[in-house]
């Protein structure tokens, strides 16, 4: 499905879906739910934070918002076709395939962010900065959410010049997001030398799967250069971040004990802090009263 399509095109451009990208789509749909549930059970054990950046939480959680809007106005197109027939069953299933994908990693990306926020909330081996800075991550991709809802709302009961421009506009900034949205997080994992709670398994699965995923995008009928381009260039920059991880694992040796290290750090912060503030209790309690 398209980022940007053109306001001349009919329902014809939905006709003759392939088969065999149906069944791709279909594995990937499935793939897709698979390979964040290592980055998922990473953060239930981990109970930190150390080694995801904020800005790669951030990015890509609005990134993934932008696209969802983007397909979901773009979408409503096909779905037109569809309830005044001019589609077939088969075509209709085909043309909403992109959206029910990108509406589930959507939903996949932004729980790495919820998974964090509950997860690491009173956990000793959570830098408390750091978790104040998620806090408002949480609170920008939550407003912008709302942004988007209403976004949808005025494209599909508005004209269709206006859908067009909100999607192109979403689909624009999708497209800025997800080219750089890794490179904080590159950043990160340079800096600190090991992948933390970042999950190599996750990235194992996802970095091949979304040169597949281009792939299929690329064969859907009605397809654009601009719908697929910027998960290519993600996953070049998604196999940049696993090579990096690989390195620092596997052939230096050093990201546990950097690891273990820098969570040691953060306990005994945590610890000193909870000291402090017991001691400013009792000193409350034992002061005369005036």
């Amino acid at each position: 499905m398209s980022y940007f399509v053109k306001r001349d095109e009919g329902c014809s451009i939905y006709d003759g879906a392939s088969t065999v990208n149906l069944i791709f789509s279909i594995l990937i749909t499935f793939g897709i739910i698979a390979s964040y549930i290592p980055q998922y059970v990473r953060i239930y054990h981990k109970r930190t934070s150390e080694g995801l950046s904020t800005n790669f939480l951030l990015l890509g959680s609005c990134s993934s918002i932008f696209t969802l809007t983007n397909i979901i106005l773009i979408s409503s197109i096909a779905r037109t076709c569809c309830i005044s027939g001019e589609l077939n069953m088969f075509n209709c299933i085909n043309s909403q395939l992109n959206l029910i994908q990108i509406g589930i990693q959507c939903t996949c990306a932004i729980l790495i962010l919820v998974f964090v926020l509950f997860l690491t909330k009173h956990s000793l081996k959570q830098d408390k900065l750091e978790y104040q800075r998620i806090v408002q991550v949480g609170h920008w991709v939550t407003l912008h959410g709302v942004v988007s809802l209403i976004q949808v709302i005025i494209g599909l009961a508005g004209s269709r010049n206006l859908l067009y421009t909100i999607a192109n506009t979403n689909g624009l900034l999708s497209t800025l997001l997800t080219v750089v949205k890794y490179l904080p997080q590159i950043h990160t994992t340079y800096k600190l030398k090991h992948p933390g709670t970042l999950s190599i398994p996750m990235m194992c699965i996802q970095t091949p799967g979304g040169f597949v995923f281009t792939a299929t995008l690329y064969f859907t009928k009605g397809s654009h250069w601009s719908s697929w381009v910027s998960y290519l260039v993600a996953a070049s920059l998604q196999g940049t971040l696993l090579a990096l991880c690989i390195y620092y694992v596997y052939v230096k040796g050093q990201g546990e004990e950097l690891e273990r290290e820098a969570i040691d750090r953060i306990i005994q912060e945590n610890l000193h802090d909870e000291v402090d503030r017991i001691q400013e209790d009792d000193d409350e309690e034992g002061s005369p009263l005036l």
